[in-house]
């Protein structure tokens, strides 16, 4: 990795460089200690903040087409493109997103779009992934945050995964003991019969909401989805900050 005045660098998202929230932001840094942990985090890789001084946004683009052509498979994979601010503090859905992203042009602009969202200068990197092909997906609670209960773990999905539920899908909820048990299920209103996630894959989640509450010394609220050969992806992690617990014991790694 060399970095120039004003020039473009990336940093894998499994480099220990990309756990630094100063550079890769909330989102990215907490997607990369995951990596870096086991968790099932895809691939990808950040723009850090320090790419983006005022007035100098978007010259020598060398490195950053690499970056994008290893990734995309030159261009045949479609990627996702996501702000990583360093003032987010785990709140969702205040920065921009770009997804579907392909082809080069299609890329930078996306980047540039990202940018121009930021709060203040120096303040959003980039996070660069591909875009999932995912059956099903949602949301998944590493503890009840409605009646602050550490021994339940609540998930809510939806068929085609986190951005069914973004445009107001109607979901399926579970409650979960800590063994992957079904305590309850309840649909909203016009949702399918069909249910979005089978009792194994209910069990994997309980297990992630384990490993990643012992990895970030808390429970945790998780974006996760299921592609079509079944495999659980871990999207994006942040703190149940609101929620209020008694002190629990120590999940087991």
């Amino acid at each position: 990795m060399q970095q120039s005045a004003h020039a473009f660098w990336t940093i894998n998202l499994d480099d220990p460089l990309a756990a630094a929230p100063d550079m890769a932001g909330a989102k990215a840094s907490d997607l990369s200690r995951a990596a870096r942990n086991g968790l099932p985090v895809p691939p990808g890789f950040v723009i850090p903040v320090q790419c983006f001084p005022r007035g100098e946004h978007y010259r020598n683009t060398g490195e950053l087409r690499k970056a994008w052509a290893r990734l995309s498979g030159n261009g045949a994979r479609a990627l996702a493109v996501r702000s990583s601010s360093t003032h987010e503090e785990g709140a969702p859905g205040r920065y921009v997103s770009a997804l579907d992203v392909k082809g080069w042009p299609e890329f930078l602009k996306a980047v540039r779009g990202v940018v121009a969202s930021a709060t203040g200068p120096a303040s959003t990197a980039i996070l660069v992934q591909p875009q999932l092909e995912l059956v099903a997906g949602g949301v998944l609670f590493g503890a009840d945050p409605l009646e602050s209960r550490a021994e339940r773990v609540i998930v809510s999905a939806a068929l085609g995964g986190p951005r069914a539920l973004r445009d107001n899908q109607a979901a399926t909820t579970y409650a979960l003991n800590r063994r992957g048990k079904v305590l309850s299920m309840k649909r909203d209103t016009g949702a399918p019969e069909e249910e979005p996630l089978s009792r194994p894959q209910l069990r994997a989640l309980v297990k992630l909401a384990a490993r990643a509450a012992a990895l970030f010394g808390g429970p945790q609220e998780i974006e996760f989805g299921f592609d079509r050969e079944g495999a659980l992806w871990l999207l994006q992690t942040r703190p149940l900050s609101s929620l209020t617990l008694p002190r629990a014991r120590r999940p087991a790694s």
